[in-house]
């Protein structure tokens, strides 16, 4: 009996749980919702095809050029990160062709789709289409959504698999189903079989489940064991790769984690960069939405899914906080955390509109409507820096790196013919890349160093270079000296331009080489580099 007492307080709770959140979160659709709608639809549409112009018009990056290598040779894992960009840089390639644009179609497609999923979880958490409509303008605003998904890397599968994650909890925290949890697992398994990030939606997950009083059952439960068993599962053949190859990913990317010195600029750098990338317009009320935020509300209020939201981003962002103490913080690694933020800003500015709030919150509010505006500006101007060079930037050109390079590739390979060699050793696996991509493929294109880099394809025999090649370093950094440790003769045979709207950008030093006296390739270390003697470290 008293067995039987407690499974019906505990429906009863649950029903009282769902009415409220259904109370909380009853259907709303305002004025103006209809016309918000139009225009996120439409925005959203625009940007789409903006970035596949974009995506067909910019040459590759020299991080594209490498994963479309990973990718004509697939595996459980690379040195740099787990295979997922890899499938997902194949498929785009064998469905739309190894240009440019074929290389990055099918990552521009589902991240174009994400204006839909970010809207959907906005609908189902808030029940307002003005609050989904606003939620897409948020987030087609964010300069690192406008440019980044130009461009194919690990954050295009991490942040579409992080928000079908975030759309699972939604509907768990909804319905109180268990199968979406198990959603989640496998949701946080495709995360971590794209980026290490991943692992922070698990966290992020765990402190929805304490701070969200209606998720707290879930926190220790079969239902959360078994969505941790279906993502190991998933994660598992890259763990398994990586015993087979020392451990070389996690040393590689957890290296960075302890602590060298202590530098709070990054702090500042990392702040102001996250400002930028989010859009100052969508990060003043996506601000005011946390400091809003009440943490005493009852459970299946809006505040209660507010908070959630709160949790999934507090991890990763309290993380690279503490990391930005000590190291520089990329600003991309933060981007699967904007799906959330942008849900946020929306929900703070629909609130605010309907309360009809003036001064400065008001203005706030009618700032991020137009936050759109500026970020398209900023896109345009950047694809014509990439284009023209326009503006006299030098060394603090970021756009300086994109572009020039099929050019390069074929002064190569002329220089190549005439030469009669058969390969060219070239520094670092960035010029590698671009130059095996955008090259000819009967010129063998080999970095002797790192060569845990290229495991994933047959490495060349020293056989090949028995005979006289050349050698392509940047300029000033005497790749002269590393030829030297392997060749008896090696002579200058000029230098080459990378070039962008007919001026120089970059200067490259053309080596002759013949004669080696010591094995070309260095050893396969899983530390990646080697010692002063060519032994691994």
């Amino acid at each position: 009996m008293r067995l039987r007492s407690r499974r019906e307080t505990e429906r009863r709770s649950r029903r009282v749980r769902d009415v409220s959140i259904v109370a909380e979160t009853r259907p709303f659709a305002g004025p103006r919702s209809g016309a918000l709608t139009s225009l996120a639809i439409v925005g959203s549409v625009v940007l789409l095809a903006l970035q596949a112009f974009a995506a067909w018009r910019l040459e590759l990056t020299f991080d594209e050029a490498y994963y479309t290598l990973w990718s004509r040779s697939l595996a459980f894992g690379y040195l740099d990160h787990p295979p997922m960009v890899a499938v997902l840089v194949r498929a785009s390639s064998t469905l739309f062709g190894g240009s440019e644009l074929g290389v990055r179609a099918l990552s521009l497609i589902i991240v174009g789709a994400l204006p839909a999923l970010v809207a959907l979880i906005a609908w189902r958490l808030f029940r307002s289409a003005e609050t989904a409509a606003l939620a897409v303008l948020m987030w087609i605003a964010m300069p690192l959504v406008m440019a980044g998904a130009v461009f194919v890397t690990p954050d295009a599968p991490l942040v579409v698999f992080w928000t079908l994650g975030l759309a699972a909890l939604v509907e768990l925290w909804r319905t109180g189903k268990a199968p979406w949890l198990l959603a989640i697992g496998v949701a946080l398994g495709l995360m971590l079989q794209s980026k290490f990030t991943g692992a922070f939606f698990a966290a992020g997950v765990a402190t929805a489940f304490v701070s969200a009083p209606s998720l707290r059952r879930w926190l220790v439960s079969p239902a959360s064991a078994a969505a941790l068993i279906i993502a190991a599962a998933v994660f598992a053949p890259f763990v398994a790769w990586n015993a087979e190859h020392g451990w070389a990913t996690f040393l590689k990317q957890l290296g960075r984690a302890p602590p060298q010195g202590f530098a709070p600029s990054y702090v500042l750098e990392l702040v102001v960069a996250q400002i930028g990338l989010m859009n100052p317009l969508v990060f003043a009320p996506f601000a005011a939405a946390v400091a809003a935020v009440s943490w005493r509300s009852r459970t299946g209020s809006r505040d209660e899914a507010r908070r959630m939201l709160i949790a999934t981003i507090a991890p990763a962002a309290v993380y690279f906080l503490i990391h930005a103490l000590h190291d520089r913080v990329q600003g991309n690694w933060l981007a699967p955390l904007f799906p959330a933020t942008a849900v946020l800003a929306a929900d703070w500015v629909a609130v605010v509109r309907r309360g009809g709030a003036q001064g400065f919150t008001g203005a706030v509010a009618k700032a991020a409507l137009w936050a759109p505006a500026p970020a398209v500006i900023v896109m345009a101007l950047a694809f014509a820096q990439v284009k023209t060079g326009a503006l006299p930037l030098g060394g603090a050109d970021p756009t300086a790196r994109i572009g020039g390079y099929r050019e390069l590739a074929r002064d190569l390979d002329a220089r190549a013919r005439a030469d009669h060699a058969d390969f060219v050793l070239t520094q670092g696996y960035a010029l590698t890349s671009l130059m095996r991509y955008y090259g000819d493929s009967a010129v063998a294109i080999v970095q002797p160093e790192q060569r845990i880099r290229w495991i994933f394809e047959a490495s060349p025999p020293e056989s090949l270079f028995a005979a006289p090649g050349l050698a392509l370093g940047e300029a000033g950094r005497r790749f002269d000296l590393i030829l030297k440790m392997r060749f008896r003769k090696v002579e200058p045979a000029g230098v080459l331009e990378r070039r962008r709207a007919g001026s120089a950008i970059e200067t490259y030093e053309l080596f002759r080489v013949a004669e080696p006296f010591a094995p070309v390739l260095d050893p396969v270390c899983p530390r990646v580099e080697v010692d002063l003697e060519r032994n691994c470290r």
